[in-house]
């Protein structure tokens, strides 16, 4: 079920959470809408889901539009951050819900499913219980559950009314990070067999990343990008993107002038990702010279704190094996000094075009 977001507006109050949003997403397709807390990426799910009504705009489902249906009759499946199951109901009827609260018999041309018989019922929970990996305690309660089995639970409901689109609202925000890292691992396997067109809202970049076919990052009720992960990562749109997508160096100076530009005058900004850094010899060419304030470990990744002679700070990352080299070949330590060289910038001018430059760039 292919869906098409068209000048979209909504606000409330005085705060705008749609700003003429204009967005296709492609049958099949499991896309991110990723952005920090107020960016509107809730509400335009709850927008497309049909719980909220927008201002203006319209909202289309393969072509059709659906902006003024009614959430029941759009077939969407919704999956909250806080599972949302029925204590007193076991698991088995947990799934089952939606499947029995349907009409025995609905008006023709209305869009509403009707009841399946009995046997059917019980036959599609079961299967998907089984899709989940959960038939086994099929008739535990909730309460009796882990976090991560209980998202397993509300996905399964989601899934039994056969919904043309489903929509995840944070789904795994409350659970810890390494049951969140398996959740989203099996979320993506699951799509990769149902196929079922799936819109997700996360403020986790990882979490985006690392399960969506297409990211659209929002910011202040705005799209700033669209595109896969690895083209708002490597090509972000703007700033902001580039900022929200992982930590990063910002500079600010003239491109071919040495350190900063003088009298606080700024030509252009540059950006450098930790791990875009070198750590060689002060006094490379292409490298300004940094003092290493701290150096800190954790696991396999290094992340190093060095000071520049402005009082600026610069983050550098690497493989914990580097960082053991680099103590013996450059006798590296707190306090010591070394050349910072990025193997690729990237500027965003005045105007807000930016570029891209691999390799030893000017010093700014």
């Amino acid at each position: 079920m292919a869906i098409e977001v068209r000048n979209l507006n909504k606000r409330f109050g005085a705060t705008v959470v749609c700003d003429n949003l204009n967005l296709d997403i492609p049958d099949g397709e499991l896309v991110a809408l990723l952005g920090p807390s107020g960016s509107g990426k809730t509400s335009l799910l709850r927008i497309i889901a049909g719980l909220e009504v927008p201002d203006s705009g319209s909202v289309l489902f393969h072509g059709e539009d659906a902006t003024h249906t009614d959430v029941r009759e759009r077939q969407v499946g919704f999956v909250f951050q806080h599972y949302a199951l029925f204590p007193q109901m076991t698991i088995f009827e947990n799934v089952a819900f939606g499947l029995r609260v349907r009409p025995a018999r609905a008006k023709p041309g209305s869009g509403v499913a009707t009841r399946p018989a009995e046997r059917e019922i019980r036959a599609k929970v079961t299967e998907l219980l089984k899709l989940v990996q959960l038939d086994w305690i099929a008739d535990r309660y909730p309460h009796q559950l882990s976090g991560g089995q209980r998202q397993r639970v509300a996905l399964a409901r989601a899934l039994a009314v056969e919904p043309r689109v489903l929509l995840l609202d944070e789904p795994f925000g409350a659970l810890d990070a390494k049951v969140r890292k398996e959740l989203r691992r099996w979320l993506r396997r699951l799509h990769d067999e149902m196929h079922v067109t799936s819109v997700f809202v996360t403020h986790d970049q990882d979490e985006a990343m690392e399960v969506a076919d297409r990211i659209v990052v929002m910011n202040q009720g705005r799209i700033e990008q669209v595109g896969t992960p690895d083209e708002v990562y490597d090509h972000p749109a703007t700033p902001f993107v580039l900022q929200f997508l992982g930590d990063v160096n910002l500079f600010r100076g003239r491109t071919g002038h040495a350190a900063h530009s003088p009298g606080g005058a700024v030509d252009d900004v540059h950006y450098v990702r930790p791990h875009e850094l070198d750590v060689v010899a002060d006094g490379i060419e292409g490298s300004w010279g940094a003092e290493l304030s701290q150096a800190l470990t954790l696991g396999p990744v290094t992340r190093l704190e060095f000071k520049r002679d402005d009082g600026s700070y610069v983050d550098v990352e690497l493989p914990r094996a580097s960082w053991q080299q680099l103590r013996e070949s450059l006798r590296l330590a707190p306090g010591t000094r070394a050349g910072l060289r990025p193997r690729r910038i990237t500027r965003f001018s005045a105007g807000g075009d930016n570029t891209l430059a691999h390799g030893p760039a000017a010093a700014i």
